[in-house]
């Protein structure tokens, strides 16, 4: 049951987009607890320092949120204009602006050659309607939601020792160890996505992250 939810909300918001808003929750909260581990940082009971790391990383969730859906947007329209050819161009132009915006997508593997048929095809195909259109902006938000939630549910592992263990201290160590725990397994089962080793990706993953979080300490995060 648990693990279908987490499949829904992989696929809602986009294996990549999930991954970078876990990284960037857990990477963002462990920064204060090694501060507070450390002694760069000093609260006066548990539940300043649950309130500091709860309000960071539920407002970077939300301006990450907030800030892909508006791309997003703006995406849908400088497609608009391409494809429609709101702007004159010819088509050579409008082939080499396409292939610039298709960067980074399965389109970049292919020989330039078939990259630019492949252009040339989209460019002659007929725009969505008005309506589909709203129901891809729709999906834009619910994947913005599910950047938000990615963030949030970062905390649990990072909170839950503090709640429950009467020192502070061991909490902030046993959050170290959860999180590490946690970082293995979003590599292990993201593994699938990526198409890697799946014990490769969750050390990689954990290791990447908790060098960043303790470098970040060190550096002002």
């Amino acid at each position: 049951m648990f693990m279908r939810a987490v499949s829904k909300l992989v696929v809602m918001t986009g294996p990549s987009m999930a991954l970078q808003e876990i990284l960037y929750g857990f990477i963002m909260a462990l920064i204060f607890v090694n501060a507070t581990a450390i002694g760069f940082l000093h609260y006066d009971n548990p539940t300043d320092f649950v309130l500091m790391v709860t309000g960071m990383v539920v407002t970077w969730g939300t301006i990450d949120a907030i800030v892909f859906y508006y791309l997003g947007i703006c995406d849908q329209k400088r497609y608009i204009r391409i494809i429609g050819n709101a702007d004159k161009n010819d088509d050579e132009t409008r082939v080499e602006y396409l292939m610039d915006e298709l960067s980074g997508t399965p389109l970049d593997v292919l020989n330039p050659d078939e990259q630019k048929v492949i252009c040339k095809t989209i460019l002659d195909n007929e725009i969505e309607s008005e309506e589909e259109m709203r129901n891809d902006r729709k999906v834009m938000a619910m994947s913005s939601l599910g950047c938000l939630i990615w963030s949030v549910m970062t905390l649990i592992p990072i909170l839950l020792p503090v709640f429950l263990m009467s020192n502070f201290n061991h909490a902030l160590f046993v959050s170290q160890i959860l999180a590490t725990i946690c970082l293995f397994g979003v590599g292990f089962y993201m593994a699938k996505y990526i198409g890697t080793n799946r014990y490769y990706t969750g050390f990689t993953i954990a290791g990447m992250s908790l060098i960043i979080a303790l470098v970040s300490t060190f550096t002002g995060g």
